[in-house]
């Protein structure tokens, strides 16, 4: 994966493909744009330009100065496509990176011509796994703890995975989530970002009204399974006045690793409406 300058810190990313801009993120804990596209890049590859960055703070793109927050993503992701030359794009997002597309297409409407968001962060006011999921985040050690046991132990890597996917974990993907967890900087972002949206009260960010501000057309997909709960997405896309909600049945939050064929097909039917709208 070729390496861009941005803001004075690296950023390692992909980019296949010919046609309209697709710009894939990846989600936040152990991910990067490999592990959660590669599944979806090679079906994508003959109908879009595909670019997939490892955001800052993860794979190989050290944090630097930017701020792992939902907005400090979001300019930074400004900024990267400012680098890469790209003006207007189709932005897709898993999870932290579902928040990210949204912002951005909160904030700057003209730079995004549609969007496709699988079990997006900032859409449900509740936070995960309620007041104990507070406290796994803020509980002094307990994050040391879990970090050394992903780098350790296959079987936490793999009941944490079953967490995330219902059609099976296989010993590959325990392999890159222990070869992430193993690398000097692994998790740092991600602490930093849950220790400032965790909050008692509930999430820092939820989108709420603001969704009725983003102008292009919008597919937010949920697993049936997902930790972001579906009714809540459905919820999220009602707001948007060009949004629409497809349920995956039968999987889990991590879509593009559990259900590669239905993410597949429903960007592939985006970018057709996308191209369409396009003015010739």
């Amino acid at each position: 994966m070729p390496v861009l300058t941005v803001r004075g810190s690296a950023v390692r990313y992909d980019r296949v493909g010919d046609g309209p801009t697709v710009v894939l993120l990846h989600g936040g804990g152990l991910d990067s744009a490999q592990v959660s596209w590669a599944p979806l890049t090679s079906r994508l590859v003959a109908h879009a330009n595909v670019i997939c960055p490892d955001l800052p703070g993860y794979g190989g793109s050290p944090l630097g100065t930017t701020s792992p927050t939902v907005a400090g993503y979001a300019d930074w992701l400004r900024a990267f496509l400012d680098a890469v030359g790209v003006r207007r794009c189709l932005l897709v997002g898993l999870s932290l990176g579902g928040a990210i597309a949204l912002q951005v297409a909160i904030d700057d409407p003209a730079r995004v011509a549609g969007l496709l968001v699988c079990g997006p962060y900032g859409v449900d006011p509740r936070i995960p796994g309620g007041k104990l999921g507070w406290f796994t985040v803020h509980a002094p050690g307990l994050d040391a703890l879990t970090w050394w046991t992903m780098r350790h132990s296959r079987r936490a890597v793999r009941a944490t995975l079953g967490t995330l996917l219902r059609h099976g974990v296989s010993d590959d993907l325990v392999d890159e989530i222990q070869t992430l967890a193993r690398t000097p900087e692994a998790g740092v972002a991600w602490r930093a970002f849950q220790c400032d949206e965790v909050r008692f009260a509930g999430p820092r960010t939820v989108f709420g009204d603001a969704l009725t501000r983003i102008e292009c057309p919008a597919l937010l997909l949920a697993g049936e399974h997902d930790i972001v709960p579906p009714a809540a997405v459905r919820a999220a896309a009602e707001r948007i006045p060009r949004g629409e909600f497809a349920l995956v049945p039968g999987a889990g939050h991590w879509l593009p690793r559990d259900a590669p064929e239905a993410v597949g097909a429903h960007l592939l039917e985006m970018i057709t409406r996308i191209e369409k709208l396009r003015p010739s």
